[in-house]
């Protein structure tokens, strides 16, 4: 019998409240530290949100089907070790909306520097792809995000995607078709020409562990390669773009975000830059707010409209 055949209980009780069901959203199973890859001897994993296939919670919803698009996030840590479950609650409310997310580890800076964490990225996406149908995948819909070091991986991923550069599995393609930065560095080499509350030319910085333990103002060309600006050409198309960043980041200044921004729109790339008024640093419920999902939602099912499994 459906759900929509199945009778009221006719069962009251004094004082009893009655609320409307939320409909139109899915359950959501979370899948954790599912393995994708062992690199530099370290086993590295995936957190996966996956809308529920049991057809008795399913069933009322408009938006279940068998295939979601998927969203591929990498967690920022200053490219350290991850909290990979510090953005899990706003992203099992957004595979509510129909969405398979996948929050994918990487090496930390400690244990190998860059380019690690964007091979690491690449190579989750192909796993992902592997593995679509245990996951309720649409191959032809994943796109990849990233928050501030996240969002750094993710940019690199998305100027280089069609490269065999920075990457484990170059005669594999990724086909992402659309990538979204929250707050990421674009160029390491400036983010001292903003106000901060931190010393990026450090050796001992964020930045600098990420290149080896270096200072990044004494490895232009180290940093230059770590910059995705720097592969950004008019005549290589490039996937759709959503940029993200608050106006008051005190860590990652917002000059970031619009440094890429220009280059990419010089390049005629599509690109979309959206600054949070008063937004700071990772600060969630500020930057991942209901606002924020539906604007997500939009541009994915927006840049990913065309395509499909």
């Amino acid at each position: 019998m459906s759900h929509e055949e199945f009778p009221h209980s006719t069962a009251t009780a004094p004082g009893m409240r009655v609320v409307e069901a939320a409909r139109g959203s899915l359950n959501v199973f979370v899948h954790l530290n599912v393995p994708y890859a062992i690199k530099s001897g370290r086993t590295l994993h995936l957190q996966i949100i996956q809308p529920s296939r049991d057809a008795t919670f399913a069933e009322p919803s408009e938006v279940f089907s068998d295939r979601f698009p998927c969203v591929v996030f990498v967690q920022g840590s200053a490219w350290g070790e991850q909290a990979l479950g510090a953005s899990m609650a706003f992203w099992c409310r957004f595979a509510e909306r129909g969405y398979t997310v996948a929050i994918v580890e990487y090496r930390p800076s400690s244990l190998a520097v860059f380019p690690a964490q964007v091979q690491d990225a690449k190579t989750a996406v192909r796993w992902l792809r592997t593995h679509a149908d245990e996951y309720s995948i649409d191959t032809g819909r994943i796109v990849m995000a990233g928050d501030s070091s996240g969002g750094h991986t993710a940019l690199m991923v998305h100027a280089t995607q069609d490269l065999a550069q920075f990457d484990d599995e170059p005669g594999e393609p990724l086909d992402l078709k659309a990538f979204i930065d929250f707050y990421g560095p674009t160029d390491l080499g400036r983010l001292n020409a903003e106000p901060t509350t931190m010393d990026h030319s450090d050796p001992d910085s964020p930045e600098g562990r990420l290149l080896g333990g270096i200072s990044p103002s004494s490895a232009p060309a180290l940093v230059q390669q770590a910059n995705p600006s720097s592969r950004v050409a008019a005549d290589r198309p490039l996937a759709p773009l959503l940029m993200i960043h608050g106006s008051k980041d005190r860590l990652i200044p917002f000059a970031q975000s619009v440094y890429h921004y220009e280059a990419l729109r010089s390049a005629h790339q599509p690109v979309e830059l959206i600054q949070v008024r008063d937004g700071d640093h990772g600060i969630w419920p500020a930057i991942f707010s209901q606002p924020t999902a539906d604007i997500l939602d939009r541009f994915i099912q927006e840049r990913t409209a065309s395509a499909g499994a």
